[in-house]
C-alpha cells in the first residue's frame, strides 16, 4: 500500500514538471516573437531643404572676341589678367591689305563721279537740243540712259568703299565691356581664321566683367522646380574645398539645356547664382558645387527618412499612408504622418511629438510589423540631427 502511494507521489511531480516544462516553453515562444529592431527619436529644431548643382564660375558678362576677318596678327595690346575699358585697343591685324581696297575704291568713286558728271553735262545738251529740235526722241533717251548708268556706276563704287572701309574697321578690335582680360589666345605673327558654319573661327581673347562672379548651375528637372531667384545658396569650388561661398539665385531656366532626350534622358536646365563675398583667388573657369536652401524652418518636428514608410491606410485598405511604428512600452504601435521639407537625412513629420521613439530599421520591421506587436531595442538609431546641415 504505501509502495503505491510512493509510485502515485512520483507520477504526480513528473506530470507536474511536465506541465511546468511546457508552460516555460510557451512562454519561451512567445518571448521570441518579439522583434528586434532599432529606433530614432522625435526631435525639435532647425531643417534644411537643398537642392544641388554643378557649374563653372565666371563673370557677369563674358564676351569671346572672335576674327571678323582673316588676318595676319600685327599688334597685341594687351596680357592677361589686364583690366580694360570699353573702347581700349585690345589688338590689331596687319592692315596694308584692307588699306589700299580702301584707297582703290575712293579712286572708284572719283572715277564713277567724274563719269556721272559728264553724262549729266551730255544729257542737259541733249534736252537743250532737243528743245530746239535739233535732236531726235532716241539721242534724248539713250543720254539720259548714259546718266542713269554712271549714277549706278556712283552706287556700286560708293558700296565697295564702305565695304572696304568695313573690312578695315575689322582689323582693329577694342573691348565691348570694362573688364579684365581672362584669356589671351594668339600671339602676334598668327593668322586668324573667320569661323565657317561647320568650323568655328579663332577666338582671339576673352574679356569678363569680374566685377560680379556667377555660376551656372545645371539642375535636374526634379530639383529646379524647387528653385526661384532670390534664394540662398551655398558654393563651394574644387580649388578651396574648405571655403563656403555664399550666394543667391539670380536667374532660372525656363527651357532645359539638354539638346535632346530620349527614353529615360532627364531634362537639364540653368541655373544662375551670384557669388556674396567672392575673394581674390577665385578664377574664371574653375568647378564649383552648389547647394540652393529650397525651404528652411528654424523649429519643426523631425525624423531620419527612413522611419516614413507607406502602409496600408486603417480606414482605407486601398490605398496607402505614410507612417511611422510609434514604440511603446514595448509594442509598437503604426501612427499615420503628414510629411513636410525634407533635408539631407531628416524628413519633417507632423502627427508624433517631440522625444518619441519610432523604428528605424530594419526595412523588414518597418514594413511587416503590425499593431501591438512586440519589439526589442537591440540598437538606437540616430535621431534627427540639428542645426542648418540638414
Amino acid at each position: 500500500m504505501a509502495s503505491r502511494k510512493r509510485r502515485n507521489t512520483i507520477l504526480i511531480v513528473i506530470a507536474a514538471v511536465v506541465v511546468l516544462a511546457v508552460l516555460g516553453g510557451s512562454r519561451c515562444r512567445r518571448g521570441g516573437r518579439s522583434t528586434e529592431v532599432q529606433v530614432s527619436v522625435v526631435r525639435n529644431g532647425r531643417l534644411e531643404q537643398r537642392a544641388a548643382g554643378t557649374g563653372r564660375l565666371e563673370g557677369l558678362t563674358r564676351v569671346e572676341i572672335s576674327a571678323a576677318t582673316m588676318g595676319l596678327i600685327d599688334t597685341i595690346a594687351v596680357s592677361e589678367g589686364d583690366n580694360v575699358a570699353r573702347g581700349d585697343l585690345l589688338l590689331r591685324l596687319e592692315t596694308s591689305e584692307a588699306s589700299a581696297s580702301v584707297d582703290e575704291t575712293e579712286a572708284a568713286i572719283y572715277s564713277a563721279t567724274v563719269a556721272w558728271t559728264s553724262a549729266k553735262r551730255l544729257r542737259d545738251r541733249m534736252e537743250s537740243l532737243y528743245d530746239a529740235g535739233l535732236a531726235s526722241d532716241e539721242e534724248l533717251l539713250s543720254a539720259r540712259e548714259a546718266q542713269s548708268t554712271a549714277w549706278a556706276s556712283v552706287l556700286r563704287a560708293r558700296a565697295s568703299s564702305e565695304m572696304a572701309l568695313d573690312a578695315l574697321s575689322k582689323t582693329e578690335y577694342t573691348s565691348p565691356i570694362d573688364g579684365i582680360v581672362t584669356a589671351l589666345n594668339v600671339e602676334a605673327g598668327e593668322m586668324a581664321v573667320v569661323g565657317t558654319m561647320n568650323n568655328p573661327g579663332t577666338v582671339l581673347l576673352t574679356v569678363e566683367d569680374m566685377s560680379t562672379l556667377l555660376v551656372r548651375v545645371t539642375m535636374v528637372e526634379s530639383e529646379v522646380v524647387d528653385v526661384s531667384p532670390g534664394m540662398r545658396a551655398e558654393i563651394t569650388l574644387d580649388a578651396l574645398p574648405d571655403t563656403t561661398f555664399e550666394g543667391t539665385v539670380t536667374g532660372v531656366g525656363l527651357a532645359s539645356t539638354t539638346t535632346s532626350l530620349t527614353s529615360g534622358d532627364v531634362a537639364e536646365y540653368e541655373v544662375t547664382v551670384e557669388l556674396m563675398n567672392p575673394d581674390s583667388r577665385l578664377r574664371s573657369g574653375m568647378s564649383a558645387s552648389v547647394e540652393i536652401i529650397t525651404a528652411e524652418k528654424d523649429s519643426c518636428l523631425y525624423l531620419p527618412v527612413q522611419c516614413v514608410v507607406p502602409r496600408p491606410d486603417p480606414a482605407d485598405s486601398t490605398r496607402d499612408v505614410d507612417m511611422v511604428l510609434l514604440v511603446e512600452a514595448g509594442k509598437v504601435r503604426p501612427v499615420p504622418v503628414t510629411t513636410g521639407i525634407v533635408g539631407v537625412m531628416d524628413i519633417e513629420v507632423l502627427g508624433v511629438q517631440d522625444g518619441d521613439s519610432v523604428v528605424s530599421g530594419p526595412l523588414e520591421a518597418l514594413r511587416d510589423l503590425g499593431d501591438g506587436e512586440a519589439v526589442t531595442t537591440g540598437g538606437r538609431g540616430r535621431g534627427g540631427r540639428r542645426g542648418p546641415g540638414n
